[in-house]
């Protein structure tokens, strides 16, 4: 099944469009500031170098919460700031003059609390658009960090903030990560079921050309990711293609099963609260509560007009990058992505 982006536009009327959905920065000439959460991380990093090569009229801010990495940054001569999302006082300071807003958090339940905030914070200071990297929900969702992002997302939508949304589906990232390939097993968890998948180096492009191109462009609007369907089984032949060698799935026939019996555990390094919603949206995969969302949508090609890149294509990026390790080694997690 295929469709089109979804999206919603904001009660955005005239004079918001005409007036302050254009920012000062238009009336005085100057770049667009865009600040970029996660810019240590896979994702942010990916989205603000992306940025740095985009067009004349931005100018990329990287924010951390590392100072060491700030200085760093800054002396490679590249904009950057110190932003703590469990501290709202380093907020002001890191918002002054931005026009626009990447806005990722870590995966933990804090993340409702640094979202609030930090909108609140960007909504004070003058920040016109917000662009968040959410999860691909049906704004329906029971499982809890679904529902956490939906709250979010609703929150922004009522803050005076022109917002856009970003619904990945599940990272091919995660192979590197969360997943890894252990004793030469995928370990899939829900069983015989497909979801969606995206390339985290697809996800970034479109990230930056929404903030790139600013809010008269895409305001009020949801963009979903998902390149390809695929299952446990059906990925793990592509990854032995990619890899050279043989990748084993391994896939419960049931799923409650494989939990009491530890085949199926949290992934290391992952806060409890968040690591036990990741369960619940792998048990809702089994069940087919998540069925609605398997599905492949046309964002990549609608806003980079190229086709997003399949498993089969990213495959090079794992055998470059991954597997030069053990095989029953595990990758390290990375929480930002």
């Amino acid at each position: 099944m295929i469709y089109s982006n979804t999206s919603r536009r904001n009660f955005l009327t005239s004079t918001l469009l005409a007036g302050s959905m254009v920012g000062p920065e238009a009336a005085s000439g100057r770049k667009n500031r865009i600040l970029v959460l996660g810019a240590s991380g896979l994702t942010g990093g990916t989205i603000a170098s992306t940025l740095d090569r985009g067009p004349a009229d931005i100018e990329v801010v990287r924010a951390a919460r590392k100072k060491e990495q700030v200085e760093a940054w800054k002396r490679e001569g590249q904009q950057a700031v110190y932003l703590d999302l469990d501290d709202a006082r380093t907020f002001p300071a890191a918002l002054e003059g931005i026009d626009r807003l990447f806005l990722l958090t870590g995966y933990t339940i804090a993340m409702l609390h640094q979202s609030k905030t930090l909108v609140d914070a960007a909504a004070d200071s003058g920040v016109i658009f917000i662009v968040h990297q959410g999860i691909f929900g049906d704004g329906r969702s029971t499982d809890p960090h679904f529902a956490w992002h939906e709250m979010v997302e609703r929150y922004i939508e009522g803050s005076g903030v022109a917002w856009a949304h970003l619904h990945p589906h599940f990272f091919m990232q995660n192979i590197l990560t969360t997943l890894g390939l252990p004793n030469g097993q995928l370990r899939w968890p829900m069983g015989d079921k497909r979801v969606g998948w995206i390339a985290g180096e697809d996800l970034a492009a479109v990230a930056a050309t929404v903030l790139a191109e600013g809010p008269l462009a895409h305001a009020g609007k949801n963009y979903f990711l998902s390149t390809e369907v695929l299952n446990g089984v059906e990925a793990a032949a592509i990854l032995s293609e990619a890899l050279g060698r043989q990748i084993a799935p391994v896939v419960p026939s049931d799923l409650v099963a494989a939990f009491a019996s530890g085949a199926v555990k949290s992934p290391a390094g992952m806060e409890e609260n968040y690591a036990k919603s990741q369960l619940e949206w792998a048990h809702q995969s089994f069940d087919g509560r998540m069925d609605y969302s398997v599905v492949v949508t046309t964002t990549v090609q609608d806003l980079l007009a190229r086709p997003g890149m399949t498993l089969r294509e990213w495959r090079r990026v794992i055998a470059r990058r991954c597997w030069q390790r053990p095989a029953n080694d595990h990758p390290p997690t990375d929480k930002r992505k």
